[in-house]
């Protein structure tokens, strides 16, 4: 039996991020669309229930992450942010910090 044409698919599986089953990923504040200070830390409140692979949380702020965190109903201090538009996203990861494709994410400017 020949199997170098089903590696490619066998490493395509095994490479793939692992899905969010069952986990939901809520930021209470700020809400979407908030105006938020310019030049001070923003505090995030956020509610979690993780997933079959989720193990903890990861904290963006414009595609860079800046926290890691383990408690899934809390807040977080995010970073000062500078005049303009911003991303603020929460992220359920793995044990060995992948992404299982579940976050919840708001959209703020800062003024």
């Amino acid at each position: 039996m020949n199997i170098k044409p089903v590696i490619p698919l066998l490493l395509a599986l095994a490479c793939a991020p692992a899905q969010a089953e069952g986990g939901k990923i809520t930021i209470t504040s700020p809400v979407n669309g908030a105006l938020v200070a310019a030049n001070i830390q923003v505090q995030l409140n956020y509610e979690a229930t993780l997933g079959a692979s989720g193990d903890h949380l990861h904290l963006f702020l414009d595609d860079d992450r800046i926290d890691i965190l383990r408690q899934l109903k809390g807040s977080a201090e995010v970073d000062v942010m500078k005049p303009g538009k911003h991303k603020i996203c929460l992220t359920e990861n793995t044990k060995w910090h992948m992404s299982t494709g579940l976050e919840s994410c708001v959209e703020v400017t800062a003024q």
